[in-house]
């Protein structure tokens, strides 16, 4: 499969998917802009085995040069409801330049109604999330990360609830923060493919205040 598009500014974006077998997948996609600063190369390749799942994918590649972003993944199911996975990032914007990172997940679901997940950023970043089918209309949620970086002198936590419920001809999201930030937002069906939204945010600590109105139209 492939497919693009170019605007009034001839910049073009394109993509493409080509199956080898079942399990191996190969992805494309261009961008090229005007500014090239914008434009952008990305290559993908994917097995996906029984019980695992494995991706390599570069960005911006320079085989001359070696600068670029390099990724490799790895996702393992140990048993029917827990997971884990590694993924490896190299990335040298500039040939005198090199960083690598290395991210560990791992993702428990003991029923179809609840999924505990747990990722590392690096050695700096820790984010851990649960969620929860409440009901057929309800599902809950809630996010704790955790940030630090000991060259910086940075030590930081946020958490995060949110909740979504389904009425019958509307969608209501709510989520707050420990920071003192509310947010909310109703989306009223009003025929297929249309309906209006309200949103509203209040941030009780710096005291300030959103609301929005719009539209959604979809084809």
């Amino acid at each position: 499969m492939m497919h693009g598009k170019m605007d009034t500014d001839f910049n073009l974006q394109a993509r493409m998917n080509y199956g080898f077998t079942k399990q191996l997948q190969f992805k494309a996609q261009a961008q090229v802009m005007k500014n090239d600063s914008q434009s952008m190369l990305q290559v993908e390749g994917e097995y996906t085995g029984a019980d695992y799942t494995a991706n390599v994918k570069a960005i911006n590649a320079s085989p001359v040069d070696g600068t670029g972003i390099y990724l490799a993944s790895y996702l393992q199911s140990l048993t029917s409801k827990l997971s884990v996975g590694a993924e490896l990032l190299y990335q040298s914007p500039m040939a005198e330049i090199q960083e690598t990172s290395l991210s560990l997940a791992m993702r428990y679901q003991p029923s179809e109604d609840r999924v505990w997940a747990t990722q590392t950023q690096g050695s700096n970043m820790l984010t851990t999330s649960y969620w929860r089918k409440v009901s057929d209309k309800c599902e809950a949620g809630a996010e704790l990360v955790m940030l630090n970086v000991p060259t910086q002198d940075r030590r930081e936590a946020s958490c995060s609830a949110g909740m979504k419920y389904e009425f019958a001809a509307s969608t209501f999201r709510a989520m707050a923060d420990n920071f003192g930030k509310v947010s909310v937002l109703l989306e009223e069906r009003l025929a297929p493919g249309f309906s209006f939204i309200v949103s509203g945010e209040m941030d009780h600590f710096k005291g300030e205040n959103k609301f929005g109105l719009g539209f959604n139209l979809e084809s």
